[in-house]
């Protein structure tokens, strides 16, 4: 395959020395990097799960990720320090007058891009939460590459998405969502909070029948191989979504793993999936999950007449962990943690000094929203 034509990024002082800049070119998110007068490209999303490379920082040559701390160079897109294990995808660059110019043909390997049909649009009532399905065909439509991809993700994994027409958003028409679809599922899935971005006011709108680009899978947040290990799930309000996909998947493939999950929400109108999950739990023994609700005290509740709340209140904290999860459970399990930045770093801390589980055991995604 020949390469592309250079075209025109950005301009030169968009980029001052030492700084960074994210741009979409053709369904890419490409990170242009100055260091002292000279510019480079790479992949703007972190090879380990997703993290946005251009709001992490940047030290000679060398870009950190600023959700879990992977580190790049920037002039080959080798990784220099880990989680990632794979390389980022790499950009020729030049500069004519004040115009920085990329080739779009990477020399990094890049997923396929197919096209997916919206089947259906869900609101989750008194929530600002929406999901969204799309058409899981065998025949999808391939636009690049060389196989047909999530027909057989990973549960766990994310895609990007490329909703076009989005107007005034300085990140462009793409986003990545994990999916919140299991690979046994005959649609794709993802679950996300409608903000005030244009690509999420954008996406609110977008008619059932309409075609969206679809590029994926990529992650490693995905479950262990060896089930003798118990999964605990810990997750903070729209962080549950690659959980439902891993417990989905477990359920219909009648995995011998044991799953608990604390699944905690400000309050009970924003638990995602409940029922789904309730309905789940009855039909497997090895599935146990504990609802709590943080923004609301126990005395607010108790006072309504109606309340039948049987979950907890308050944040996950050492002693409600300790209350479902005996000492060989503990010490045998691998923790997964997927929620905001705050909630993911206070997890951490809770489980590695608290609870003195090993880093190697605890598995993280972060949701930074938009």
């Amino acid at each position: 395959m020949e390469d592309k034509e250079f075209v025109r990024v950005a301009d030169i002082q968009d980029i001052p020395s030492s700084k960074m800049k994210e741009v979409q070119v053709e369904g890419e998110s490409i990170c242009i990097i100055n260091v002292n007068g000279k510019y480079y490209a790479i992949g703007s999303i972190c090879t380990h799960e997703g993290g946005p490379l251009a709001d992490g920082t940047l030290d000679e040559y060398e870009i950190e990720c600023p959700w879990h701390n992977s580190k790049f160079d920037v002039r080959t897109g080798e990784v220099t320090s880990p989680p990632a294990s794979e390389p980022e995808p790499v950009y020729e660059v030049k500069t004519e007058g004040s115009n920085i110019l990329i080739k779009v043909h990477s020399k990094g390997k890049s997923p396929p891009l197919v096209e997916l049909e919206l089947l259906e649009k869900v609101k989750v009532e008194g929530t600002d939460v929406m999901s969204f399905k799309f058409s899981k065909q065998k025949s999808q439509t391939v636009i690049e590459g060389q196989q047909t991809p999530l027909s057989d993700y990973n549960a766990g994994q994310f895609a990007f998405f490329d909703i076009g027409d989005v107007s005034n958003d300085p990140k462009g028409p793409i986003r990545h969502f994990t999916l919140s679809s299991s690979p046994t599922e005959d649609f794709i899935m993802f679950t996300t909070r409608i903000r005030e971005s244009p690509y999420k006011k954008r996406l609110a709108v977008l008619e059932e029948g309409a075609n969206v680009k679809v590029k994926g899978p990529e992650g490693q947040f995905v479950l262990h191989e060896d089930y003798t290990k118990p999964a605990i799930f810990i997750s903070g309000g729209i962080g549950v979504t690659p959980f439902r996909s891993m417990i989905k998947y477990v359920i219909d493939k009648k995995l011998p793993l044991k799953i608990v999950m604390f699944d905690s929400n400000k309050n009970q109108d924003n638990i995602l999936f409940k029922k789904e999950f309730d309905d789940w739990s009855s039909l497997n023994e090895n599935l146990r999950i504990i609802y709590t609700i943080s923004e609301d005290n126990r005395g607010e509740y108790q006072s309504h007449a109606d309340n039948n709340w049987k979950g907890e209140y308050g944040r996950i904290n050492k002693s409600m962990i300790l209350k479902y999860l005996d000492n060989p459970l503990l010490n045998n399990a691998i923790f997964y943690i997927c929620g905001p930045p705050g909630m993911l770093k206070a997890m951490k801390l809770l489980l590695q000094e608290e609870l003195k589980i090993s880093s190697e055991k605890i598995k993280i995604e972060e949701f930074t929203g938009y």
